[in-house]
Parts: structure tokens; C-alpha cells; sequence
């Protein structure tokens, strides 16, 4: 606590005044909170001096309050082209970040329970800075980062507004989550001038090689080249507060012979605050490295306004299989090719209940997938055909947005191969030849169309048994599920060191 009013005192977050007539005071309390290390370890104790944020009132004491913060997407790209050019992956830490915003608004807030002034205990603080718990304090430091980045010649790119790239003889990448701050050059010395940079301005806390980041452990292995990012403590984390630590693995997340449908009246319903916990802390794996278990996931939200026994048990299947899978991660390797290529599948009236079929698709950088997603489509497709096209153009949409990105990060306008298993959906996005066919289908899935012909994106057909998107639509058995997560870049963390370290 006394640490942390040593950061106000040198940030001069407030003055001491008395309260005008008309204002009113925004409450403050002491947050106590341990910091976790990658290894799971209580790394140090800290305490945080929050203002009591719900009690400010738009448009008298704040006004915007959105801050942009970066997407995983980015940064599993980010790390994939690190990995294909060389480049030193290192982190840094902003300590008491929000106490360097500036405030705009004028607000009024109590003294510190505990640091009162003395002789001045019936006045109140004027902050001049922002301070953790004011609705404004994100924004606030966003602006200021956002100033100091590019004061020192970072320029923000518009497919994701905290990646920063600073172009020259050797370029340097940014990724701004809040106050943790990761940096891609091509060597140390190269990253430490910018870390010297920051440090003219801000706190700065230099955490070295990238080991955990968001909640993510990373494993670095300069000889082999190779970027390993996985969750391990986490999903122990989960195992056991859902009572599978002790259970029997699995190999696959879903059981191939069951098809889940919704409850009836004669169905036995299990405690929806439960399951819906369950289902959100998978979600939570899922998006970030485990792309095997996206479908059984997404498979399952769908049943959580009134989850039965069945749902359950297909809950629990995904936890047998991740106690087998505990160390899985995404592993990015060095390959010959360092473009972007996309898979794109669907499952024709695969939902029981609605006769809805599943879209999935899948992008990667040298082998190793950077985004993918497994959801059901909107409408019902009259066709295999159909669904595949209805597939593709949501996977035109994330090729859109990777193909803005890599031109912002590399500077390369080629366009994004997508590998589809339905020559019949091909035809239909290459020319409008079928139109008796799909007269009725959405105009907005003919986006696809657009893509194919400004030359963003070019389908390739493949053999379904090279279809990796296909464990994203649907359940698999053993043998053709581990092919894809291992050809998705899902492998164990053992398999990230090199020869001569093993």
C-alpha cells in the first residue's frame, strides 16, 4: 500500500482541495490481489488503490470510456511471423499505467482509507490523473501510449489498433494489451532502444523474453526456432474446479455415435449456472490455443438456457479429453512459406433441432493455425453445396481482415489462398453460372463473389482428406481427428524443444 501511494505521490495524481459546492465526491478502496507467474506460482503480492468508478455520472465526471485492446488474432500472427523471420519475442510491463493519463473531466474523489493528510482530513482529492476504476482511466492511458508510440516514429495499423510497426533498415513490432506491452525485432539491442524509449516517459518494468503473456504461457527456443503458446496451468486450473482432475483421458473432445438435441419434457435437466460456467471457461481455451476443441464447444453452448444429463456428459467428455491433453498448445515452426492459407468446410443440417449446418474454417502461417472459428450458420441451407458457399464467405470475411493485416506487418498485398472440398461451392463464388440455384440465398454471402473477383482471395479445391477445417464442423473419429490437430499445429509442449536440448 505504501508502494502504491509512492506512484501517486510521483505520478501528482491529486491535489488536496476543498470540495466546490454542487460537486460531489467519487468513493476509493484498497484491492489486494496476488500476481501469478507461468509456472503457476504466487509471484508477489500487490495492492491497488481503486476509485469507486460505478458512482460517476456521464456526462458530469466522464464522458468516452471505449479503449481499444489487442486481439489474440494479432498477436498469434504477430508470433507466427517472428518465428518465420528470426525476430527476438520480448515483453514489458507498464507499472501503475493508468496513474500517467491525463484527465480531461474534473472529479472529485475521497482520500485513501489509511493515508488521510493530516490537519486535512474533511478535504478531498482533485485528480489530475487518471486512477484504476475511473470509467475514463482505459482510454486515458490508451491516448497517452498511443502519443508516446508515435513520438518515437511507431506507426498504428489500421487492420489493428494496437499493433504498432516502425519501419526502417529493420522493422520493429508492438502489441499493446493495456499496460503489457509485447515486442518483436530483429535483435535485442534493436528492442532494448525502444524499451529505453518508453522508459523516458513511463515506469517501465522489463520482464526479458516472452515466458507468459495474457494468461498464456510461451515457450521460446531460439536454436530450434520454434514458438510453443499454451494454457497448461490453466486447464489444470479448470479440471479441478469442475471435479475432473482424476478422471480418465480421452482422445477426442466428442463422441462420434451421440448427437445432442434439446431437452424434452421427459429429460433430466442438470443446474444451468453450472454448466454454463463449464462452457465458458472451455470457450476461454478454445479461443485462444486449443483450436481442437472449438467445435465440441461451440456444440455445447448451444444448449445452455436448459442444458439436460446428455449436454453434461458431452461437457465432461471435453474435460476427459483435455486431462489427456493437458500440454497441447499451438506450436509455430520455420517453413518454407510464410503466407497465410485458409480451410474452409461446412456440415450440411448437422443440427437436429433446426436442420442448421455448421461452418468452420481454419487460417495458419507455416503450418500453425493463427484464427479459426466454429459456429452454426444463420439460415438453413437447401444444399451441401449451399452450406459450403454459406461457409466460405464468412471465411472471405477473416481473410479479408488477415489479408489487411500481413500487408500492414509485411508490407505484401498477395492474396489469401483458401482450400475448399466442394468443387460445386467453388463455381458458384467464381461466376454466377447457378443463379437458377441460388437465387434465394442472402446477397451478403455473395461477398465471397467480390473477394474472388478483385483477386483477395483465390479458392483452391483439396481432397476432403486434407480438409483440416473438417474437425471444426464436426465430430471425428481418433484416427482422422489427430491428423488434423496435429496438420492444425497442435502439439505438445515437449514437442517445442530442440534435438540437442532433448
Amino acid at each position: 500500500m505504501q508502494k502504491e501511494m509512492k506512484s501517486i505521490e510521483e505520478n501528482d495524481v491529486w491535489d488536496i482541495v476543498e470540495l466546490p459546492k454542487g460537486k460531489k465526491t467519487v468513493g476509493c478502496r484498497w484491492v489486494y490481489k496476488k500476481k501469478i507467474g507461468s509456472d503457476g506460482s504466487i509471484e508477489r503480492y500487490k495492492a491497488r488503490l481503486v476509485a469507486k468508478g460505478y458512482s460517476q455520472q456521464y456526462g458530469q465526471d466522464y464522458d468516452e470510456t471505449f479503449s481499444p485492446v489487442v486481439r489474440f488474432e494479432s498477436l498469434r500472427t504477430l508470433l507466427a511471423l517472428a518465428v518465420q523471420d528470426g525476430l527476438c519475442v520480448q515483453q514489458l510491463d507498464i507499472t501503475t499505467a493508468f496513474l500517467n493519463g491525463e484527465l480531461q473531466e474534473e472529479v472529485y474523489m475521497e482520500q485513501p482509507e489509511g493515508f488521510k493528510v493530516r490537519g486535512k482530513e474533511g478535504l478531498v482529492c482533485k485528480l489530475k490523473h487518471s486512477l484504476y476504476g475511473l470509467k475514463q482511466a482505459p482510454r486515458c492511458w490508451n491516448s497517452v501510449l498511443d502519443k508516446r508510440l508515435k513520438e518515437i516514429d511507431f506507426t498504428q495499423t489500421t487492420s489493428d489498433p494496437c499493433i504498432y510497426v516502425k519501419r526502417g533498415k529493420e522493422s520493429t513490432y508492438i502489441g499493446v494489451y493495456v499496460d503489457d506491452i509485447l515486442l518483436c525485432g530483429r535483435s535485442k539491442e534493436q528492442i532494448k532502444e525502444v524499451k529505453l524509449a518508453l522508459a523516458e516517459k513511463f515506469d517501465v518494468k522489463d520482464l526479458g523474453d516472452l515466458t507468459y503473456f495474457l494468461g498464456v504461457k510461451i515457450e521460446q527456443d531460439h536454436r530450434a526456432g520454434t514458438i510453443w503458446i499454451g494454457q497448461p496451468n490453466y486447464t489444470e486450473t479448470i479440471l479441478k474446479k469442475f471435479g475432473m482432475e482424476n478422471c480418465k483421458g480421452l482422445s477426442t473432445p466428442v463422441d462420434a455415435s451421440v448427437k445432442l438435441i434439446k431437452g424434452t419434457e421427459t429429460s433430466e435437466y442438470v443446474d444451468e449456472s453450472h454448466y454454463q460456467s463449464a462452457v465458458g471457461s472451455l470457450l476461454y481455451l478454445s479461443m485462444k490455443t486449443r483450436p481442437d476443441i472449438t467445435f465440441a464447444v461451440s456444440l455445447t453452448a448451444r444448449f445452455c438456457s436448459k442444458p439436460t444429463t446428455q449436454h453434461l456428459t458431452a461437457i465432461k467428455r471435453i474435460f476427459r479429453y483435455l486431462r489427456k491433453t493437458t500440454n497441447y498448445g499451438l506450436l509455430f515452426r520455420r517453413s518454407d512459406s510464410k503466407s497465410i492459407t485458409g480451410f474452409s468446410d461446412a456440415d450440411w443440417g448437422g443440427d437436429l433441432t433446426d436442420c442448421k449446418s455448421t461452418s468452420g474454417y481454419l487460417f495458419q502461417i507455416g503450418g500453425t493455425a493463427i484464427t479459426w472459428q466454429s459456429k452454426k450458420q444463420p439460415c438453413v441451407a437447401l444444399s451441401t453445396a449451399e452450406a459450403e458457399y454459406v461457409a466460405l464467405a464468412g471465411a472471405a470475411q477473416e481473410a479479408t481482415w488477415l489479408k489487411q493485416l500481413y500487408q500492414d506487418l509485411q508490407g505484401s498485398n498477395e492474396s489469401i489462398v483458401i482450400y475448399e472440398d466442394n468443387q460445386s461451392a467453388i463455381s458458384i463464388a467464381k461466376n454466377p453460372q447457378f443463379h437458377g440455384r441460388v437465387k434465394h440465398i442472402n446477397i451478403k454471402f455473395h461477398f465471397v463473389r467480390d473477394q474472388v473477383s478483385n483477386n483477395n482471395i483465390k479458392l483452391v479445391y483439396c481432397q476432403t482428406d486434407d480438409m483440416i477445417a473438417d474437425m471444426l464442423t464436426k465430430a471425428l473419429g481418433r484416427v482422422k481427428f489427430e491428423k488434423f490437430r496435429e496438420m492444425a499445429g497442435v502439439l505438445p509442449m515437449s514437442d517445442c524443444k530442440s534435438e540437442e536440448e532433448c
